[in-house]
């Protein structure tokens, strides 16, 4: 189907058909050779305004595996290099061949296909799969989705943030398809093709003081260029996508900036999709009082959501002198508790409120001492949800493959 070669114009010849005896099957069969042989082949022209269509229902990207048939993606070079691709065979013959529908040249039987996906599609090992049905499936889902992409208006624009940093020396990575699509689920497009990219994937040493200051500065000098081109561009959302150890989430987070609308997202583990589930709000958060110290300038602020902390882990001049709190998912912490936007839009009401406690109970505390195992974004929120202002500085601690904890950096201040 995918060659424009011409071919002989009869396909089957009566003539050249052995005598046998026949049986009502054959008969059946023969009428359907009587059909194709008087079927000729034809040049499969398609008119300029379907192939207009084509392209422009599809977004110049192949229907089947979203690569953009446009431009080369590795020397940036503007090229129209897709193929037209029939759903039902145009001549007879052909992958998919349905004799009622030979010689359909309109766009609802025609998919833009990279030359890969077109070549593949009409292998005859794959013949099952690839079948009719299937492809207007996907025509059509795909085809939806240039829709909705193109009748988002200007107003939902956002700008992104994607960090990755590695945890526990594991080299993290993620997919900008991913974010496209978690932006779409929420109808937002993204201002510039460019992201900001805070990537220090290849980075090792974490967990030396020198990593958490060298990296909390990178963060800084990143986030001042992002707002710059943001007020720039008149940008006014931003969308993070962000992975790594706690300490530089939460300095991410303190170092945003609340005059600009911010959306976050979650990486979740079934399935590494970034789309926040449409499901109803599950988690319930706790506060309690572990210990109560004898110095009221001491405090240690517990944050338990992914896993509860181990006190046995804590650093040992966490003693009696401290104030132990603990926020907390109750009734179990555990990884994928993170699954709706409202699961965390509850924490940080949450957060916030336990916060206040605090400082209602021990007025005058400079500062708390957080042990936090958050998901990345609940991580965000802490730092995110402080106020300059009145809020103590946080000095957060971190653990390392079951390690004690240790002091990682400073924010608030």
């Amino acid at each position: 189907m995918g060659c424009a070669t011409i071919l002989p114009s009869v396909i089957l010849k009566k003539t050249d058909m052995k005598k046998s005896r026949k049986t009502p099957t054959d008969n059946k069969n023969n009428s359907a050779v009587q059909k194709i042989d008087i079927i000729q082949k034809k040049p499969r022209n398609v008119a300029v305004n379907t192939q207009l269509l084509l392209f422009a229902l599809s977004a110049g990207r192949c229907e089947i595996c979203n690569e953009s048939v446009i431009s080369d993606i590795r020397t940036g070079t503007d090229i129209v290099w897709g193929e037209k691709a029939h759903i039902y065979a145009f001549n007879p013959g052909g992958a998919r061949t349905d004799l009622d529908k030979t010689y359909l040249n309109n766009v609802h039987n025609l998919l833009l296909a990279c030359p890969n996906c077109h070549e593949k599609i009409d292998k005859k090992a794959l013949e099952h799969i690839y079948t009719a049905e299937f492809l207007k499936d996907i025509k059509k889902r795909h085809e939806a989705r240039v829709e909705i992409a193109t009748s988002i208006g200007e107003e939902r624009k956002t700008k992104v943030i994607k960090m990755v940093a590695n945890i526990n020396n594991e080299r993290v990575t993620t997919d900008s398809k991913v974010i496209y699509e978690a932006l779409l689920n929420e109808r937002r497009i993204p201002s510039d093709r460019n992201f900001c990219e805070i990537d220090f994937s290849a980075i090792s040493g974490q967990n030396t003081q020198e990593y958490w200051k060298q990296k909390s500065a990178e963060i800084e000098d990143a986030l001042q260029t992002f707002y710059q081109e943001a007020s720039r561009d008149h940008v006014e959302h931003s969308s993070i996508f962000a992975i790594g150890p706690m300490p530089l989430l939460m300095h991410l987070g303190s170092k945003l900036n609340n005059k600009i609308s911010t959306d976050l997202f979650q990486r979740h583990k079934d399935g590494e999709s970034w789309k926040w589930k449409e499901e109803e709000s599950k988690a319930q958060y706790s506060f309690r009082t572990i210990q109560k110290g004898k110095d009221p300038s001491k405090v240690a602020m517990l944050i338990s959501i992914s896993g509860f902390i181990d006190t046995s882990k804590l650093p040992t001049h966490v003693d009696e002198e401290f104030s132990v709190y603990e926020l907390f998912l109750d009734p179990k912490p555990n990884y994928n508790c993170i699954r709706a936007k409202e699961d965390l839009q509850e924490f940080e009401k949450n957060f916030t409120s336990a916060i206040s406690e605090i400082k209602n109970n021990l007025e005058g505390i400079d500062q708390i001492e957080m042990f936090p195992a958050v998901p990345a974004p609940v991580a965000i929120i802490c730092g995110r949800s402080l106020n300059k202002n009145s809020d103590p500085q946080i000095r957060v601690f971190n653990t390392s493959l079951k390690e004690p904890f240790q002091y990682s950096l400073t924010i608030n201040q």
